[in-house]
């Protein structure tokens, strides 16, 4: 979030995400003072699932593309529009959205 130092406001979406995982206060401070955030803050902040050395990079990426090509590509699909709706819909209706998702999901485990 350099762009307050350039005389810019952040305005590519990065805002809404940041402040959902470290509150307003940190964001705040983030985006205003335009400083870098280190691997480790960011990982201890929730920013980053994960820190790894520059040279375990591809092995680590590897291991993690490995991990979600093993999954079923649709109910890949259907998860991430799942949690993406988290939040973004009242509980009663992400209950709703999840059991219509398991059902077409069942349906097509059976054809």
């Amino acid at each position: 979030m350099k762009e307050p130092a350039l005389g810019l406001v952040p305005d590519l979406t990065g805002l809404t995400p940041l402040v959902q995982l470290v509150g307003y206060a940190r964001a705040l401070e983030i985006c205003v003072t335009a400083r870098t955030v280190t691997a480790q803050e960011a990982k201890d902040l929730g920013i980053v699932r994960t820190t790894v050395p520059l040279d375990g990079l591809e092995a680590e990426a590897e291991r993690l593309v490995g991990s979600i090509l093993r999954s079923v590509p649709s109910a890949v699909r259907e998860t991430k529009r799942l949690v993406a709706a988290v939040g973004a819909v009242p509980f009663d209706e992400q209950c709703r959205i999840e059991q219509q998702a398991q059902r077409r999901q069942l349906r097509a485990m059976n054809e």
